[in-house]
């Protein structure tokens, strides 16, 4: 079976987990997912506080990269912040944006907080997640030039991105 593999990122609460696993389940791919928000929640930490320790030990962030990188074959979506710069025979790579305010406002819907905390929260999170990966992989979480479609996903529902997605797969895979 050949690599065809879906990276999708983006920033906290663009629609990154949401849509990839639309996108998996209409390709009947795999879809690998993990995230810090899932340690966070078994370990029944606050998200910050587990991102707070994890800049302290940054191979935690190698050891998650590793298990991505093992999983990453055959035909998978991949939601993670950096797999669209580190798998680099992926098919095809997507970045979701919307912004700040709506994304502080998906999060305050999920995560049942107040929006000037869920602003707050996400400001945090990507200023956090730029500079840990500025200083660990030379990584600029900023620069979209290694993207191949970008979407606003505040002018799409995440079924639309989906099936945009789903479509520019099948525009390269039928190439």
């Amino acid at each position: 079976m050949r690599n065809e593999i879906i990276c999708i990122g983006g920033y906290t609460g663009s629609g990154k987990d949401t849509i990839a696993d639309i996108v998996a389940n209409k390709l009947n791919f795999k879809r690998i997912k993990f995230s810090f928000k899932d340690v966070a929640r078994e370990l029944n930490i606050p998200l910050m506080e587990y991102q707070k320790y994890v800049e302290r030990d940054l191979t935690i962030d190698k050891k998650f990269d590793e298990k991505i990188l093992k999983e990453a074959k055959g035909k998978c979506v991949i939601s993670t912040w950096l797999s669209p710069w580190y798998i680099k025979n992926a098919i095809l790579k997507v970045f979701l944006e919307a912004s700040e305010e709506e994304r502080a406002r998906r999060i305050a819907k999920r995560d049942k907080m107040k929006f000037k905390e869920a602003l707050r929260h996400v400001n945090e999170r990507d200023m956090h997640n730029r500079g840990r990966y500025l200083a660990l992989y030379k990584i600029d979480i900023c620069d979209k030039s290694v993207f191949d479609l970008i979407i606003n996903t505040e002018k799409f529902s995440p079924e639309q991105s989906a099936e945009i997605i789903i479509a520019a797969y099948k525009a390269k895979v039928n190439k």
